[in-house]
């Protein structure tokens, strides 16, 4: 199935200030699930109440989920957030399990209360998100505003839209560690400081930004001759810091009015066209990082692993060559910093796997200890 018609739901939590109003409340639904049989009754039907609550949710959310526009497809968190949040679902009443329409399928039916609720919606697909993936970007971004003819690296009017938009996409944001103080004449950085940037930043990605905010020529055609029009576009690039590599480039521009670019970005009129530049952007980064999540969950052998007490580098690499030794791990660490360390560990069994393959073990003069093991995630420290 294409990603464009796999992922749907996680929009419910996205862009929430940008989205327009959707509906509240709560609606009872009727939904018939289907589901292939192989002979194990108790697998089907954990199929078939995965597939009903997708199609409860999908139903009773509507036009609330369709409307937005970033990772409304995303099939796997929907399941995730159908199995494992609270609050969305709720009164669930069962049918029994009966034959489909061929001797091959189970049926099933489900008649439920759907919360309509965007804040119960976004809660809950935060939660599970954040739970199972810990996003993390770095935005840097660089910008020109009104008549100016230089960068500028202090955070502007476009860079806000952008955080704005990525912490309510339940991700968190990062500083990238390496301050910019070099800008060529079309706004891009020079490649040893993205490099840096990339290295030292704890992300999954770093997002270099350019945004501009310049007065038109359009303003001869306006009837208000107090009203000025303005060209505001914004380009991204996602880079990739497990593999530095730029990973996706989405570039879109609008016009808006206003007596000034702050005035024009804030009046009302101006909002679905703001809404325009941003969701036209990230739609297109998003559903890079959202193959990324997806691989990661179908992968149960790759884990983010967080280290703790990491007092200098050395113990950092000690420890990189335990797990290389004792898991016979593949291992890409990608920060040591403040006390500590980040590392991609592909193991197989996952994060259970590596965490009992590793607790008690010596790494130098250290001793690992295990503080935290999630679905593709643990956390340990060095005593």
């Amino acid at each position: 199935m294409h990603l464009k018609h796999s992922m749907w739901f996680v929009a419910a939590s996205l862009l929430g200030t940008l989205a327009p109003a959707r509906a509240q409340g709560v609606e009872t639904v009727n939904v018939v699930a289907e589901a292939d049989f192989s002979g194990d009754l108790v697998a089907t039907e954990k199929e078939l109440k995965r597939q009903a609550r997708r199609k409860a949710i999908e139903e009773g959310v509507g036009v609330a989920v369709s409307s937005n526009s970033i990772v409304r497809n995303f099939e796997l968190v929907a399941d995730e957030i159908t199995t494992e949040a609270k609050g969305i679902i709720s009164d669930e009443k069962w049918g029994a399990i009966t034959d489909g329409p061929t001797g091959s399928t189970k049926k099933m039916t489900l008649t439920a209360k759907v919360s309509k609720n965007v804040a119960d919606l976004e809660k809950a697909a935060c939660t599970v998100i954040k739970a199972n993936h810990d996003p993390k970007v770095a935005l840097v971004f660089v910008e020109k505003i009104g008549d100016s003819e230089k960068w500028v690296t202090e955070r502007g009017l476009v860079e806000a839209m952008f955080s704005d938009a990525f912490l309510g996409s339940c991700f968190s944001l990062v500083e990238a560690g390496v301050k910019v103080t070099q800008v060529s004449g079309s706004g891009d950085l020079d490649q040893d400081t993205i490099n840096a940037i990339v290295k030292n930043a704890d992300a999954q990605y770093v997002v270099l930004g350019q945004g501009k905010i310049m007065k038109s020529d359009a303003k001869n055609l306006l009837g208000d001759s107090a009203m000025n029009s303005y060209s505001v576009s914004a380009s991204l690039k996602l880079i990739n810091t497990a593999n530095n590599a730029i990973e996706a480039v989405a570039t879109k521009q609008v016009q808006v009015l206003g007596i000034s670019p702050e005035v024009a970005l804030t009046l009302k009129g101006n909002q679905s066209k703001k809404a325009q530049l941003v969701n036209g952007i990230m739609d297109e980064l998003v559903e890079k990082i959202a193959v990324r999540w997806t691989n990661d969950m179908v992968n149960s052998s790759s884990v983010q692993v967080q280290v703790q007490n990491v007092a200098n580098y050395a113990a950092a690499k000690a420890f990189r060559e335990l797990a290389e030794k004792a898991l016979k791990a593949k291992v890409n660490q990608r920060s040591v910093t403040g006390g500590k360390a980040s590392f991609d560990i592909e193991v197989e069994g996952g994060a259970d796997a590596l965490a009992s393959g590793l607790e008690g073990k010596k790494a130098g003069k250290f001793t690992v200890e295990i503080i935290e093991v999630s679905r593709g995630k643990v956390i340990l420290k060095l005593n």
